[in-house]
């Protein structure tokens, strides 16, 4: 490469632009002042849309427990403050409300004089997309509204699991997701308007899970999870964070931001278990101590940014 292109500023900038990786600046007040393409393609929003707005306005971000990191607690601002690059995993909110498990790296940006100027941070989808991992596309297998599995397939998937466990005895984590709220907001809102609350639960589900673990819709407001781990201790922290998740998420409609309610039963499938009544316990096994645990709760409703 001659020393001509490397001396050009714009061939820099396109070639940071089109890297299949997610990276923007910040300066010291935590204001963005640039956004690849694949900040773009990753969170959702465009270039246009966030450079000159604060960092924290754009992407939330929250830990597994839920916990949003802002201020202290931003690995952006401890770069800053501190001077020291940051390695590690949070949750971003996509454009269309769902959360996207990142893997970022920060790195401060000195100025003249030794000054801070900012932070630079690359990041990346923590997990691979399941379509790529899981095989050929599912065509006429999948949800029209979610993009995931639908029922028919799920039972089928389940009771795959259910025969393969009385051969091996090995037994399965299963996690039953509700959305709530949806038959109340539906009759305020009309037929569509609970369109977008299922589809930033699938989302964040599907992004949040890893290959391994099968995600699929089981009713109108419902999805399944089946957990390769039988470890109830791995199942119920899986259910937590889950749960942690669906609740930093949040929809739009009609310009108003409406945080995602929702419901996460998780139980250990053994063998001898029947596949109906399991279900159908996942249902009731609400207090704490039983054999069977679950992780409920939901937001209060209405609001959470205009």
């Amino acid at each position: 490469m001659s020393s001509n292109l490397l001396d050009n500023p714009k061939l820099f900038r396109h070639l940071v632009e089109d890297l299949p990786v997610g990276i923007y600046i910040v300066d010291r007040e935590r204001r963005i002042r640039f956004w690849n393409h694949g900040a773009e393609h990753i969170i959702g929003h465009l270039a246009h849309e966030v450079v000159g707005h604060v960092l924290d306005d754009v992407v939330q971000a929250c830990d597994r427990s839920g916990n949003r990191l802002s201020d202290e607690r931003c690995p952006t601002m401890i770069t800053i403050r501190q001077r020291e690059p940051q390695q590690c995993t949070v949750f971003y909110l996509h454009k269309s409300g769902h959360r996207v498990a990142v893997k970022i790296r920060t790195r401060p940006i000195l100025e003249y004089g030794d000054m801070i100027g900012g932070a630079s941070v690359l990041f990346e989808e923590a997990f691979v997309d399941r379509e790529e991992s899981s095989g050929p596309p599912m065509y006429g297998c999948l949800d029209a509204t979610t993009g995931v599995p639908s029922r028919r397939l799920t039972r089928a998937v389940l009771n795959e699991c259910m025969a393969g466990m009385e051969e091996s005895h090995l037994g399965f984590g299963l996690l039953r997701i509700r959305v709530l709220g949806l038959e109340e907001f539906r009759a305020k809102h009309g037929p569509q308007s609970v369109v977008p609350f299922l589809h930033a639960a699938a989302q964040t589900l599907r992004n949040n899970l890893e290959a391994e673990n099968f995600l699929g819709c089981w009713g109108e407001n419902e999805f399944l999870v089946v957990l390769p781990s039988a470890s109830p201790m791995m199942v119920a922290k899986t259910a937590e964070i889950l749960w942690n998740l669906l609740s930093q998420s949040e929809v739009s409609w009609w310009g108003d931001r409406f945080l995602v309610e929702a419901e996460v039963a998780c139980t250990v499938a053994t063998a001898g278990d029947d596949l109906e009544s399991l279900l159908s316990d996942m249902n009731v096994s609400h207090s704490s101590g039983t054999a069977k645990a679950v992780a409920t709760g939901a937001n209060d409703s209405g609001r959470s940014r205009g």
